[in-house]
Order: structure tokens, then C-alpha cells, then sequence
């Protein structure tokens, strides 16, 4: 299955749609008339919502005069691959909406940024350590349920690293995720170790906000920031909260929440004061003095 999903090609197909419709000179409704469909229906088209139809498509183009035989297949061939099965949708008895978009974003973002402020990140957690997590967070699932929900993690892992155009990803981890019990000592060991060998990787940046940095408004909540170098693309904020995840687009937001990720960058260990930091813990879950979890 395609790892991208048809999030980013339905998003990329409307931009160019609503720039060809506003470059003819039409406003919605006139192009809702020609066509004689409804106004949502082109709009959701524009925004990314609606599941595009090739014949549709052309038609628009059509309308819009287009006649750049490039510019039609290269849109064509976005509402084909709008139209797709990403491999995770076959997890859809445990993959949320939310979720759905996270992975579309996480799968072509060309630079991530992590705060979190509660375990470790996803992406840079080991299968133990993800299954401690999902049994703490869902203890009704069945076991099939909980190996779907690893299996969903380290999938979207691989394809992260299997990307020949890999993002740039930078992480702030609160110093209690060092120290929040997931497991059990060998898992917790466990990951540590895989946490210092991902800080050493080129296209990751790992930072501690360590205990001594005091309070801070941006570690009210876990937040990833989405940045994109295509102009076809939205950055985007998510935010996780317990009365519910957020979706932040506006511009003004993203780079409010970008700036917020700098400012507490600064106020963390450094790279290497990082990985002594977590080095310096390797071992001690497992040591003989470890008291009972």
C-alpha cells in the first residue's frame, strides 16, 4: 500500500483548483452553476475534504480554460491518488480521524517538531515501550486490538525512515518522560538505550527540558508542529489535550506554536548535555538497588 495516503494529494489537487478557478476570474457559485453541482461540493474539492472524481476534475479544467497538458495530468493523477487506500487505513477499527490526518501530515512533512511532555515520542518509541504505553492508555483492548496499535506504530516508524527525502525532526522532551515508568525496568532501560542511539542520528535534533528550567507555558500541553517546503501544502499544529486533540492551520498559529517550540529549545539541556543526561540513566531501572515499580 501507498504510504502517503490521499490527505496530501487531495490537499495539494484543491489548491491548485480554488488558484485556477480565481485566476478564471469565478467565484464558487459560478463554477457550482456551469457545472450544475452544488457549491459544497466544489469547495470540499478545494479544501481537501471531498474524495475528487478524475471526470470532475477534467471538467473543472475544462471550465477554467486549462489547456497545459502537463498542468491536466499532473492533476488528474492527484485526484487518482486522492482517491487511495493508505496501508493504515486497513487499522480502521483503530486508527481516529485524528490520527488518520497525523499520520498523512507525519508521512510528507519536510520538518517535524515534538514537544511532549508525558512519554516519549511515537516515532521514537521502542515496540516494548509502545505496547507498555497503549495497555496503560486502552486496558480494554483485546490483545489482537493492542498488537494492531504497535504494529501501527512501528509501521509508520519505517516509512518515516524508508523516505529517501527524510524531514528534518527536532524533539523537546520534559525530563519526566525520562523518569515516567512505562513496563517495566528492562523496557524502561530498553528504550533509554534507543533514545540515545536516535539523538545521535543527522536528521534528528533531541533536546531535554530538564526539572531546573522551571514552568513554562508551552509545557502545558503536547504540541507537534507540521512544516511543509511544497507551496501546496499547509503547515499545521496538533495539539493534544485531554478534553481532546486540536487542529491548528492558520498561519499565524503555526508560527506562534513554531516560535513557542524555539523558546523552549532554548531553555533545554544541550545536544550532548541531552544525551549524557540519558545516558546517565541507562541502567539504573535495571540495577539491583532499582526499587519495586
Amino acid at each position: 500500500m501507498p504510504s502517503q495516503g490521499p490527505l496530501i494529494p487531495r490537499r495539494r489537487l484543491g489548491q491548485s483548483l480554488r488558484e485556477l478557478r480565481e485566476a478564471a476570474g469565478m467565484h464558487l457559485e459560478d463554477a457550482a452553476e456551469r457545472l450544475e453541482c452544488s457549491v459544497s461540493k466544489v469547495s470540499r474539492l478545494e479544501t481537501g475534504r471531498g474524495i475528487p472524481k478524475q471526470r470532475d476534475v477534467r471538467d473543472l479544467l475544462a471550465l477554467y480554460q486549462v489547456d497545459d497538458q502537463k498542468v491536466i495530468d499532473r492533476l488528474v493523477r492527484l485526484a487518482g491518488d486522492g482517491r487511495r487506500q493508505a496501508w493504515w487505513q486497513d487499522l480502521s477499527d483503530i486508527v481516529s480521524t485524528n490520527l488518520d490526518t497525523f499520520i498523512a501530515l507525519e508521512s510528507e512533512a519536510s520538518n517535524l517538531r515534538y514537544y511532549v511532555q508525558s512519554v516519549v515520542p511515537g516515532m521514537f518509541q521502542t515496540a516494548d515501550y509502545a505496547r507498555g504505553v497503549f495497555r496503560a492508555l486502552y486496558p480494554r483492548d483485546s490483545e489482537v486490538a493492542l498488537r494492531k496499535r504497535v504494529d501501527l506504530r512501528m509501521g509508520r516508524q519505517a516509512l518515516l525512515a524508508e523516505r529517501e527525502d527524510k524531514p528534518r525532526i527536532s524533539a523537546v522532551l520534559d525530563e519526566a518522560t525520562l523518569h515516567r515508568f512505562v513496563g517495566g525496568p528492562e523496557v524502561m532501560d530498553g528504550q533509554l538505550r534507543e533514545l540515545l542511539e536516535i539523538s545521535e542520528r543527522s536528521d534528528v535534533t533531541l533536546r531535554i527540558y530538564p526539572f531546573s528550567a522551571g514552568p513554562d507555558l508551552g509545557i502545558q500541553c503536547t504540541f507537534v508542529v507540521f512544516t511543509f517546503e511544497s507551496e501546496y501544502d499547509r503547515n499545521s499544529v496538533h495539539i493534544e489535550l485531554g478534553a481532546g486533540d486540536r487542529w491548528l492551520e492558520q498561519e499565524a498559529d503555526v508560527l506562534r506554536y513554531a516560535r513557542l517550540f524555539d523558546d523552549l529549545s532554548r531553555k533545554c539541556l544541550s545536544v550532548e548535555d541531552s544525551r549524557d543526561k540519558i545516558r546517565s540513566l541507562i541502567g539504573t531501572y535495571t540495577s539491583k538497588d532499582q526499587p519495586a515499580q
